[in-house]
Parts: structure tokens; C-alpha cells; sequence
């Protein structure tokens, strides 16, 4: 079962006018703020007034709060954030913000906050701050994660890997070459980059041994199934992603 973190962004920051029906507009943020999370074994549990937030702080065990918000410092939230920790709860909050920059971030470290990125959010970079926080809080051991990727599950720590229920047999070496394209999932992968990140030392410029490992793990992971998820990016290198 993934572990849930609460996800806060008050409905007048979503920017949308009176006609979009706030359901909508709220399952649309759950799905966006999901796709960051998901591959790392976190589910996203919505909140969009403090009344919400509240009630999930009390009855939920949440393991991390983001809160997606503008004047972070002045947020009636952290008022909720001490109560719960008050409590015993170890919780920490990263926020989300906007062009706040250094005078922000001091303002949330000040206020009880563990972590500030300003947006746009670059995904691997925010997933490795989560991971990290987690890490740190004892809320989960670094590296101890599940990647998914469509019907494509990596357990790292086990590395272990099953596409729809059917699990893989991969070589070491495959495994590392899946793992790296997992964990950037959706960007691609130079030849040289993978050469690096995966084998460690340089390759003459000329070598195959990617594509001859992409075959292998395409026969594995693909073959037989409906969606490819290993693309080939012509003159680049290769992408994981979902259909």
C-alpha cells in the first residue's frame, strides 16, 4: 500500500472562474500533483481549505504536507501543522510558491516548514527533495521506493520488476539500464549519458552496447504487449514513457 501525503492548495489559487465546477478543477490538481508522486510509491490525498486539511491531519497518517501556497508565511496552516505535531506527529511540509525566492524561503524555515522550491517545478528534482525529506524524518529509508510507470513496476532495493502483474527476469546490467530510464521517465537519455550513468567509464563513441542492451530490454519489457514503452529518440538516445 503507497503512503499518502497531503497536497494543499486553497481553491483561489487555482485561477479558474465561478463556472468551472470546483470538482473538476479539484480532481484535475489531484491527477497533475499525482503524476509528480505516484512513481515513488506516494498517493496524493487533495486539500483545499484548512476546514479539509484539518479533518486529514486528524484522521489520516499522512507522511509529508505540501502546500502549494503564496504568502507563506502569514498561511493559517501552520497553526494545524503545530497542532498535529504537538501530538506527536513528525510532519514535514515543503511549500510551493512563486517567484518568492530567498526572503520565502526564510519565511517558511521561520514558520515551521522543512523545505521551499519555487515554480515551475523541475519533477526529478521536487521527487528527490521528497525522497531526501523522507530520508531525513525516518519516514522512509532512502531508496526504498517503487517506480511505476504505466503497468511497469521497479522495486529498487529488491530489484525486482513486474509489467502487469508478469515479473521480468532482467541481468544486472539490464536492470540498471531500466532503472536509470524509469527514474527519468518521460525525458530523454542521451547514448553518452547512459553510457556514463549505467557502465561507469567511457565507451569509444562508436560502441553499440546501448542498443544491443535496448533490444534486450525491449524484448523483455515490451514484446507482447499492446503499449511500447521504450522509445527510440533518432540521433539522441531513448525515452521510457507511458502511452
Amino acid at each position: 500500500m503507497n503512503e499518502t501525503i497531503i497536497w494543499f492548495v486553497p481553491k483561489w489559487e487555482s485561477g479558474s472562474d465561478k463556472s468551472v465546477l470546483d470538482e473538476d478543477w479539484a480532481e484535475k490538481k489531484r491527477i497533475t500533483a499525482g503524476k509528480l508522486l505516484e512513481d515513488i510509491g506516494l498517493d496524493i490525498a487533495l486539500s483545499t481549505d484548512l476546514k479539509d486539511l484539518r479533518i486529514q491531519l486528524s484522521q489520516g497518517e499522512p507522511v509529508l504536507v505540501v502546500a502549494e501556497i503564496t504568502d507563506a508565511g502569514a498561511w493559517a496552516g501552520w497553526e494545524e501543522i503545530i497542532t498535529a505535531r504537538d501530538r506527536g506527529r513528525q510532519l514535514p511540509v515543503i511549500v510551493i510558491s512563486v517567484g518568492g525566492g530567498p526572503d520565502a524561503a526564510v519565511a517558511v524555515f521561520e514558520a515551521g516548514g522543512n523545505d521551499y522550491m519555487d515554480k515551475p517545478l523541475h519533477p526529478e528534482e521536487f521527487r528527490c527533495r521528497v525522497r531526501n525529506l523522507l530520508s531525513l524524518t525516518g519516514k522512509r529509508r532512502l531508496g526504498n521506493y517503487v517506480l511505476k510507470i504505466d503497468g511497469l513496476i521497479l522495486e529498487p532495493t529488491r530489484r525486482h520488476v513486474i509489467r502487469e502483474g508478469q515479473e521480468m527476469e532482467l541481468t544486472p546490467k539490464e536492470f540498471d539500464l531500466l532503472h536509470y530510464l524509469a527514474t527519468n521517465a518521460g525525458e530523454i537519455c542521451l547514448r553518452e549519458e547512459i553510457l556514463s550513468r549505467v557502465w561507469g567509464y567511457q565507451f569509444p563513441t562508436d560502441t553499440n552496447v546501448v542498443d544491443v542492451y535496448i533490444r534486450h530490454l525491449r524484448a523483455k519489457i515490451d514484446k507482447g504487449y499492446r503499449h511500447k514503452l521504450i522509445h527510440t529518440v533518432r540521433g539522441a538516445g531513448y525515452v521510457l514513457r507511458a502511452p
